[in-house]
């Protein structure tokens, strides 16, 4: 006598839902002060979830006609949509790691500065910079070129709107800026910006936009 159980039937099968198949795609576009383009589709089974998703891109992807920096990447927060087109805010930046640690080398000095600034339109930002010297340099030395930065940083800041100080920071002019007053101080090898972070745009309710 078999010892086999009878098998059940009749039993239907699970039905398997393709979730993928319930999303839309929806095309995020760079706000107009960086450069009007496409930040390629993201997918989304609701639009209400998209808002406050942040996109991260290379600068080369983001806009052909700036200077070739592809160890640059820049976010931009999903703030609007319209239709199936998302709109951004530029949220911040940062340097590749890699490309700071290739500076960094024996017998050279490390400088690096954190700042909170307020833009003349009332954002908020938190800006990192960094400053490498070929060689040594003393702290005497280096607390002035701190100073130097600091106060260069603040003053473009307050005297300059969210989208200016925004496009001039993607654009390195803030930090050629910089590399000048530094180089009359002591010589260096790298003066950049290597971080920025959007700590509240300048909307009436002062927003947080990145958290």
């Amino acid at each position: 006598m078999s010892s086999r159980r009878p098998t059940r039937k009749g039993k239907g099968k699970t039905k398997v839902v393709d979730k993928w198949k319930e999303k839309s795609w929806f095309e995020v576009m760079a706000p107009d002060y960086i450069v009007e383009k496409s930040l390629g589709e993201t997918p989304a089974s609701e639009p209400e979830k998209l808002y406050g998703r942040v996109i991260e891109m290379a600068k080369l992807g983001v806009a052909d006609d700036l200077y070739y920096d592809i160890n640059l990447k820049i976010r931009f927060r999903i703030t609007k949509i319209e239709g199936n087109i998302c709109r951004t805010e530029f949220v911040g930046h940062e340097v590749a790691k890699e490309q700071i640690r290739s500076q960094i080398r024996r017998n050279r000095t490390k400088i690096e500065a954190i700042q909170n600034v307020t833009t003349k339109d009332k954002a908020k930002l938190r800006v990192s910079s960094i400053v490498v010297t070929p060689k040594r340099c003393g702290t005497s030395t280096q607390k002035i070129v701190r100073k130097v930065i600091f106060d260069i940083i603040t003053k473009t800041s307050k005297n300059q709107n969210f989208v200016n100080f925004a496009q001039n920071i993607v654009n390195g002019s803030v930090s050629s800026e910089m590399k000048k007053a530094v180089n009359k101080i002591y010589p260096v090898v790298l003066v950049d910006i290597r971080k920025s972070k959007v700590l509240s745009l300048p909307d009436k309710k002062g927003a947080t936009a990145a958290s």
